[in-house]
Formats: structure tokens, C-alpha cells, sequence
């Protein structure tokens, strides 16, 4: 095996490991100490940043695992995290190669939009097609926004150490 298959074999497996811990994070710790009802979204954070310190095809594909345990844990949602997080961490990692640095200004503008993006997707079937009134989705998808902003510092580290660890 050459030195770059197993440097890539390396990558991915940090990645999932790194991934597979978020996700026990999100669905197991994080989905009990909810506050007002409200429990944090982590994962579309982790794939804005490993779209921007890696670029568009690993936060893809980060976007794409993200997606499908996001919806294996979120048992109401067929398929929206699966699409929406792989196209967010395409579109952030093409932002980052030809519009945006590398940095925590960019990681956080992304990733509050990301989180903007999912709370609005989340709210869309419930307003449209249960006729939900809409007060009550928004002050849900506010408290849920808020809430995983804690979360952007932490994470920023994260992906930034992951980044720095595959270009090493």
C-alpha cells in the first residue's frame, strides 16, 4: 500500500471517528439537556468546518455521513439532512476555495447561516403542510439557533485542528 493511500486511509478514518463522536454528542448527550424544550444542532457546524479548513469534496462527503446519521437520528426527517448538509458542505468548501479565508470570521458567518438554513428547512413542512402557527416554529428555530451558537467555538478548533492534521 503506498504512502498516500494510507495517508488517506488515515484521513478518513479521524474524520468518522471525529463524526461518529459528534453524533453520539448530538443525538444521545446534547438531545437530554435541552434547554426551554430546545436541544442543539452540532453537526451542520462540523461540516462548515471541514468544508472550509478542506474543501468542497471532504465536506461533502463530511456533509453526506453528517446528513444520514442527522436523519437516523431525527426520526420525523426522510431525508432533509442527507441533502441539505452534503450541499452545504459542497457550497461552503467552494466559498472557501475562491471567495472566503480560512479563518473564524468565515467558519462563524457560515456556520450561523448553515444553521439559519436547517432551522428554516425544519420549520418549512410544519408551516406549509400541518398549518403550524408560525410564532410558535419561530421561536423554536431562534431558541434552536441560539442554542448551537454556543457550540461554534468548540467546534471551530475541532475542524481547524482537523484540517491542520490532514495537510500535515
Amino acid at each position: 500500500m503506498s504512502d498516500a493511500t494510507k495517508t488517506l486511509c488515515r484521513r478518513i478514518l479521524i474524520h468518522a471517528l471525529v463524526l461518529l463522536l459528534l453524533y453520539v454528542l448530538q443525538a444521545m448527550v446534547f438531545s437530554r439537556l435541552r434547554i426551554l424544550g430546545i436541544a442543539p444542532l452540532i453537526l451542520p457546524l462540523a461540516v462548515v468546518g471541514v468544508a472550509i479548513f478542506e474543501g468542497p469534496s471532504w465536506g461533502g462527503g463530511f456533509g453526506l455521513a453528517a446528513g444520514v446519521l442527522c436523519d437516523i437520528a431525527f426520526l420525523g426527517s426522510t431525508a432533509l439532512f442527507t441533502i441539505l448538509l452534503t450541499a452545504i458542505g459542497m457550497g461552503v468548501g467552494l466559498l472557501s476555495e475562491y471567495l472566503l479565508r480560512h479563518g473564524f470570521p468565515s467558519y462563524c458567518l457560515c456556520g450561523v447561516a448553515a444553521l439559519i438554513a436547517v432551522a428554516a428547512l425544519q420549520m418549512f413542512p410544519l408551516l406549509v403542510f400541518f398549518r403550524q402557527p408560525p410564532l410558535a416554529l419561530l421561536r423554536v428555530a431562534v431558541l434552536q439557533t441560539l442554542y448551537s451558537i454556543l457550540f461554534i467555538v468548540p467546534l471551530y478548533y475541532v475542524a481547524r485542528a482537523l484540517g491542520r492534521r490532514s495537510r500535515a
